[in-house]
């Protein structure tokens, strides 16, 4: 039921932030270069630097939390074989009386 209204909301969300991006691209026009400590970048717009910061920012982001999901997934496995096989010592040491 809820499924329904998470697609509706993110394609919303989306069909806003292309919407907003649009309108942000169109009025800073204004050529900026971008310089990094000794590198210096060609001119571009301002829109142009942001988004693709935002990108790099969202990749980023993406990355290191997958990689911290992973390591719990696994820490999670770790503990999970671990109760499994206290269970069975102690089923078998009840069952042994």
């Amino acid at each position: 039921m809820l499924s329904w209204l998470r697609a509706a909301l993110t394609l919303t969300t989306l069909c806003l932030s292309i919407f907003l991006g649009a309108i942000f691209a169109s009025q800073n026009t204004g050529l900026i270069p971008l310089v990094l400590f000794t590198v210096t970048l060609p001119e571009q717009s301002v829109a142009v630097w942001l988004l693709g910061f935002l990108i790099l920012g969202v990749v980023v982001g993406s990355l290191i939390s997958s990689t911290l999901v992973m390591t719990q997934r696994a820490s999670l496995m770790s503990l999970r074989r671990e109760n499994s096989k206290l269970r069975q010592r102690l089923d078998k040491d009840v069952s042994n009386g």
